[in-house]
């Protein structure tokens, strides 16, 4: 994982130095989001309900401008969600000093992920002025999971390190011109795809392994820099 962000990063580096500067922006969000979800994954006869959290995350992103109105943009965010759900802890696959034998039916409070997002974006701006512009924007995002906690039996977080899943997000946004070199962005967005991988270490009375599957609302609020 690590190798692969320094060589994206640095492939990046070596394309903005041999092109235009005025093309290159450097975006700067807080992505704070409804986190979608349901109350019980666990139980197979138990009513379902649907709940959301409030979480928030980070990103920074290279944006290009390819034309006047349309624009690629590439970056690396991080953002924590909480799930107050409940499903079941096979302590006998836990790592030690946690595993246990026994098989003691623990169901979680809540479940929380750490996840470093890699987002590839497309942004077209539809009404465009010297000051302003709105625009949609569609990304695919590669998930990658560093570690999950689940809230039973005073459980730390376990490290994880594998690929989560993806998302589709699609939004609609504005930009607002502060000077030359600086502007305001914002863009609320939908995850209309959001793959989870299934958790070894959870199931519920019908499999033996369970995702926690999820979708959110994501507000990306912050600034963008031209270089």
């Amino acid at each position: 994982m690590r190798h692969l962000i320094t060589s994206i990063l640095l492939f990046f580096s070596i394309f903005a130095f041999g092109q235009k500067n005025d093309r290159f922006s450097l975006v700067l969000q807080l992505q704070p989001e409804l986190t979608f979800y349901k109350n019980d994954y666990a139980f197979r006869w138990k009513e379902k309900k649907n709940l959301s959290t409030f979480n928030i995350g980070l990103n920074a992103s290279l944006q290009y401008e390819l034309t006047q109105r349309l624009s690629a943009d590439f970056g690396l965010g991080f953002i924590a969600r909480k799930l107050n759900t409940k499903v079941f802890v096979d302590q006998s696959l836990l790592p030690p000093p946690y595993y246990d034998s026994t098989k003691i039916l623990y169901t979680t409070k809540s479940v929380s992920f750490r996840t470093l997002q890699i987002p590839l974006g497309l942004t077209y701006s539809f009404v465009k002025t010297n000051t302003a512009n709105i625009f949609i924007r569609g990304a695919y995002i590669p998930n990658f999971l560093l570690n999950t906690k689940y809230e039973v039996n005073n459980y730390p977080g376990f490290k994880k390190n594998v690929w989560q899943g993806h998302s589709l997000n699609l939004g609609l946004g504005f930009d607002y011109s502060i000077n030359e070199n600086i502007k305001f962005t914002n863009c609320l967005s939908y995850s209309f795809v959001n793959t989870v991988a299934k958790d070894d270490y959870t199931f519920s009375q019908d499999e033996k392994k369970i995702a926690l599957t999820h979708t959110y609302l994501q507000l990306s609020a912050g600034v963008k820099i031209k270089l």
